[in-house]
């Protein structure tokens, strides 16, 4: 069984669904909770990323100092990210179990890939959006983290 599980999260239920996966198949692992938000630096346009790592504190209210700054972090992506951390906590809450909460800024599935090579993850867990019609244009997150990672990969 994996000692660290990093699970990504996003604005969806499924994200939910991905989080509720891991503390029941790995009920004594240490779980990483992972939402990326794109990097809004001044060169994010010509291709360049933040590679910035924030671990938010259980008291979600006093995440204010911890978060990136306002050049890296927009108002609303730190608005939406603290909802996902909030109800993420809340969700850990109801299963009785520890998590760590991290942001990452930049592309989702190189900023998981990252996270879990730097932390040494045993097994990664993400969740798949619904389709759209862009998604036979762009590889899907989960598809993408599975090409780029030696670590196992369980999508929901």
């Amino acid at each position: 069984m994996g000692r660290h599980v990093l699970v990504a999260i996003g604005r969806t239920d499924a994200s939910e669904s991905a989080l509720e996966y891991a503390f029941e198949e790995y009920p004594e692992a240490r779980i990483s909770v992972v939402h990326v938000t794109v990097s809004s630096g001044p060169f994010r346009l010509f291709g360049g990323r933040d590679p910035c790592d924030y671990v938010i504190p259980e008291a979600i209210g006093e995440s204010a100092d911890l978060l990136p700054a306002p050049d890296r972090f927009t108002q609303a992506q730190r608005q939406r990210a603290e909802r996902v951390l909030a109800r993420a906590y809340e969700f850990a809450q109801r299963y009785d179990r520890e998590v760590d909460l991290v942001v990452r800024s930049g592309g989702a599935a190189r900023e998981i890939v990252d996270y879990a090579d730097e932390h040494g993850v045993d097994r990664i867990v993400v969740a798949d959006h619904p389709s759209t019609a862009f998604r036979p244009l762009f590889r899907s997150v989960p598809e993408s983290v599975a090409h780029n990672t030696t670590t196992p990969v369980t999508t929901l």
